[in-house]
């Protein structure tokens, strides 16, 4: 039997509100016990316990799990979790605002104008906070620079060089060459030399790097987690068709994800890229798996930066890849209500996939 969860006080705040939501959540799906939700997301009994106390806001990626291991759709949680993180942060002006719900609808991480340099701080915090990145994790993310030096020029204890803007944009996964020329852009108005200095950054980047757009990295990690959640349950022998399913979905999401990445950069790739991309694409939308090598081909170009993320993306593709050809080729058995073991049928014919392919040649 589930152990009662700890009674909220009568209050408006709205993370206690939230914590009454997630709590009403898990009634709803019949009230787990924490043990078994943990199985099924990967995250301790004690983090998801404390997910729903309403004393200090989850991480995204623990309430991903929770509402997952709830029967949720996390997608229903994801816009009003963005709204506490940033209020937690402090992100209230109107500028910061409104570069947020641009850089959300669009993906393109592009800044909108700004009067001051203050107010480039700000814009740069705010992409932090849209990243889910702390100091110290951008320090991990953009190797360079230490934590304490990426808080004293946020604060504006310290001059905003040009190699520090760099550094900041590639760990908050402003990948695009485009994007990456409005943010100096910006900071020529009030450093002209800085601006000249991230210009000669920008003519010396390598063209396989110019081929990637902007990537949201922390719906990629929260992907990645999905996928390597799923993975964790067929290695521990527990298939069904809903974990099939929820494999199924992630390994979709991640794919279009990257693939959006390189469309956002309106830079053509070359004719063999092109082809493997446009491959991919088609056999997503024939509802196949893809050809392996040819996923192997884009994920560097899509996400350039973050070596040891990108190696950890590789095989969660390439293993769910594995996982999802078996199942379609009937070659998984799935555990029934009574314990015993059945061959699953093979995988009947879905809705496309949805994807704009760019006009690569």
């Amino acid at each position: 039997m589930a152990r009662p969860m700890n009674q909220l006080p009568q209050s408006n705040d709205p993370l206690v509100a939230f914590a009454r939501d997630l709590q009403a959540l898990r009634k709803k799906a019949g009230d787990p016990p924490l043990a078994m939700m943990s199985q099924h997301s990967g995250m301790s009994t004690a983090t998801l316990s404390n997910a729903h106390a309403g004393k200090k806001l989850p991480t995204w990626a623990t309430v991903n799990g929770y509402v997952l291991a709830c029967g949720g759709d996390p997608e229903d949680w994801s816009a009003r979790w963005e709204s506490l993180r940033l209020a937690a942060a402090g992100v209230t002006g109107d500028l910061c605002r409104e570069a947020l719900r641009r850089w959300e609808r669009t993906g393109n991480l592009i800044p909108p104008q700004v009067t001051d340099e203050g107010e480039l701080r700000e814009l740069l915090q705010t992409l932090l906070d849209f990243n889910g990145l702390s100091h110290r994790t951008l320090a991990q993310q953009a190797p360079g620079y230490s934590h304490v030096t990426y808080g004293a020029v946020l604060r504006g204890a310290r001059p905003l060089r040009a190699k520090i803007l760099y550094q900041i944009l590639i760990g908050c996964g402003v990948h695009s060459l485009r994007s990456q020329e409005a943010w100096f852009h910006l900071l020529s108005r009030f450093s002209w030399r800085e601006g000249v200095e991230g210009g000669k950054l920008l003519a010396r980047v390598e063209q396989p790097l110019r081929y990637a757009g902007d990537i949201d990295l922390k719906m990629l990690k929260a992907i990645l987690e999905r996928l390597e959640r799923g993975r964790g349950l067929f290695a521990a022998d527990i298939v069904s068709y809903d974990s099939v399913n929820a494999l199924r979905t992630a390994y979709e999401d991640m794919l279009a994800l990257l693939l959006s990445s390189l469309q956002r950069s309106h830079v053509q790739l070359p004719n063999k890229l092109g082809y493997a991309f446009n491959q991919v694409v088609r056999e997503l939308r024939n509802s196949s798996i893809p050809n392996p090598t040819a996923i192997a081909a884009l994920v560097p170009l899509a996400m350039p930066f973050h070596p040891r993320l990108r190696t950890r993306v590789v095989m969660a593709l390439k293993n769910a890849g594995e996982m999802l050809r078996r199942a379609d080729n009937g070659e998984l058995s799935a555990r029934g209500p009574s314990g015993l073991r059945r061959p699953m049928p093979r995988r009947a014919p879905s809705a496309p996939f949805q994807h704009t392919a760019p006009a690569a040649s």
